[in-house]
């Protein structure tokens, strides 16, 4: 496949994935004593403000979907760095799923982490097929280009 074509199905996929993560529950916590379902689109439109109820950590795992915004532009613009900033949101994407607790409310209240849902776990896969994708794509633009 031509490396035109191998950075434009990368992030068709991604894109595709991370659209269909969106319809999905992402995860289940026990908020006192309550079970509660998060939905993927929730924590999409809140995560951007978890900040400022006190969600420094959450916000930080947030900002793993405009990384990897960042990184489709730069992989569009042939920049090397998608490559990092791709790996960067993997890491943090990763990283999630080791968490226990997550904050529940402003008051600084922690839910506990019943279960990772579908909507997690094909938004950890749109953000790896992102980076896979990028780093063939590198790979293969630095073998073009030594061949050349």
């Amino acid at each position: 496949m031509e490396l035109r074509g191998i950075k434009f199905t990368t992030i068709g996929l991604s894109l595709l994935v991370f659209a269909i993560s969106l319809t999905q529950n992402a995860l289940v916590v026990n908020y006192n004593n309550e079970i509660k379902t998060a939905s993927s689109l929730e924590y999409l439109f809140i995560g951007s403000v978890t900040f400022m109820g006190g969600g420094l950590l959450e916000e930080i795992i947030w900002l793993a979907s405009p990384l990897c915004l960042l990184a489709i532009v730069l992989m569009i613009k042939d920049d090397k760095r998608a490559v990092l900033v791709s790996l960067i949101a993997s890491a943090l994407a990763i990283s999630f799923s080791f968490w226990h607790e997550i904050l529940g409310a402003e008051s600084g209240t922690m839910a506990k982490i019943v279960s990772f849902e579908l909507g997690y776990y094909l938004w950890l896969s749109s953000i790896l097929i992102l980076t896979i994708g990028i780093l063939i794509h590198y790979k293969m633009t630095l073998k073009t280009t030594l061949q050349a």
